[in-house]
This record gives C-alpha cells, structure tokens and sequence, in this order.
C-alpha cells in the first residue's frame, strides 16, 4: 500500500448499471480498502438486504474476484459494513461468530463496524473485541467515528474502543463544517485515542453526497478535500482518506450531470493529491 491509504465505501443500496451508479467491478484500482455498505441486524442475525438491494451476492463477489484477477498482486481490500445501533445489546460471541461467518461467506478480507452511539454504554467494547477474537488475525477492522464520540460520557470509551481496530475513520461531513472545524475534530479524536500514535490509523472522511438541499450542505469541497490530503498532523502521516461515496451523486443526476462534483472527480482528486 502507499503512504496513506484511500479508503472508500460502496452502497449495495444504488441501482448500478449504464447512466446509474458504477458496478463494483468499476472502482478504481487506486482505491486501496472498499467497504462494502451495507449490513444490518434483525434479531441478532446478520441482514443483507440493503447490501443486495439491486444486486446479488454472488454479483457483488464475482466483481470482487474481478478486481483481485486484475492486480498483481492484488491491492484492494474489501470489508464488510455493519451498521446498526445494536451492537452493544449482542452477546459478544454468539454475534462474533455469526461475523465471522457471514465474512467468510462473502470472501472478504476484513469487516467495518459502523456504530454511532446514542449514550455511552461500556458493553459495545466485548462485542468488538469478540469479533476481533472471531476474525483471522490477518482480518482488517475498520470503524467510523464522528462528533457523537466526543460527548464527555462517550468520549471515555473511545481508547479503548479504538484500540480493537486497523482503521478508523472521521465521518463529520453531514453538515460539513468547513476545514478548521474538521481539523479541529482530527486533533480531538487522535488525543483521545492516544495521541500521535493514533495518526496512523484515523483517516479523514469526505463526502460527496447531496441529498437536494442547500448546495454546499453535504458534501466536502473538491478544494477542501485536496488539503485534507495533504495534511500532515504535527507533520506526520495520517491514516489517509476516507470517501463516501463511490456510488453517490446528487439524486437523478448521475454521473455529474448537475452543478456539482460527481463520485469520480472525487476519486481522481483524492488519487492525484494523496501524498
């Protein structure tokens, strides 16, 4: 992998095909960790059916295989979402087993924890750690974190919390604040991960959604996003970047067809300015 890692999420959710969202076999061979998005919990069960809304399993693994056929040696990785506010309510191994066989069954290389916490609740770190335990140990784990984890009952569980995983991910771009604010942010969650040692597992996320509101709304400046590239926390490398996502436009304008940046400029500015 380069210096910094590019990371990005793929919605199972968008309809793909000519004039729609790219196929999964389209993304970018410099896309370093594709997170797949995603899966839910029903019941304690693992539930697929966002991530298969338009296309099926064995699709979304043959466009994986595709990918790993085209590169030598293969480069990208792929990680299976999990989003949903129950976590904390599973039995640590029951549910981790359950993980560990749903990433197995889809021929991933690792799994992302997408957890945003309501209220502290110190029972979400067993569940974690009980996954982690599941996987093999080659197993990539990545988690979003955003503003919520810094909230003064919260913020207590982020170390450790952190701890179990490769990657973390800032994802405060839904309301952007603009690039202080979000700088900001980066320095508060690397010192209450750990400080500097954190650096190199916290990318920074950046968006280009746009759900018809207010331009500017939710989604991260194309200007912004090449000096959250370049950025270097106390000149030192971060993580990477973050994108969500390679399979968002604004609504009914596929493909930049509308006064604002598509997913694929994105990609390119994100490609072009990592350092």
């Amino acid at each position: 992998m380069p210096e910094q890692t590019f990371i990005a999420y793929w919605s199972g959710e968008e309809p793909t095909g000519p004039k729609l969202s790219p196929t999964l076999a389209e993304i970018p061979d410099a896309v370093d960790i594709v997170v797949l998005f995603y899966a839910t919990i029903v019941e304690g069960d693992l539930n697929f059916d966002n991530l298969t809304r338009h296309n099926d399993k064995a699709t979304i693994k043959r466009w994986m295989d595709e990918i790993r056929a085209r590169q030598r040696p293969s480069r990208t990785k792929f990680l299976l979402c999990i989003n949903d506010q129950c976590f904390n309510k599973q039995k640590p191994e029951d549910f981790a087993h359950k993980v560990a066989v749903a990433a197995e069954s889809w021929g991933v290389d690792g799994i992302d924890i997408d957890y945003e916490p309501p209220s502290a609740d110190p029972s979400i770190i067993p569940v974690v750690e009980a996954i982690r335990a599941a996987l093999p140990a080659h197993f990539l784990m990545s988690a979003p974190i955003y503003f919520q984890w810094l909230d003064v009952d919260i913020k207590q569980l982020l170390r450790p919390y952190a701890a179990v995983f490769n990657y973390t991910m800032t994802m405060d771009y839904t309301p952007y604040p603009g690039y202080e604010p979000m700088i900001s942010l980066y320095k508060q969650y690397s010192e209450a991960m750990g400080g500097e040692s954190a650096y190199g597992k916290l990318a920074i996320g950046v968006s280009c959604m746009d759900f018809g509101g207010q331009y500017g709304e939710d989604f991260t400046p194309l200007a912004d996003v090449t000096k959250f590239c370049q950025y270097k926390p106390d000149g030192k490398n971060k993580l990477g970047i973050m994108l969500f996502s390679l399979s968002y436009d604004a609504p009914g304008h596929p493909n930049g067809s509308y006064p604002f940046p598509s997913r694929f400029e994105y990609a390119r500015t994100v490609e072009k300015d990592l350092l």
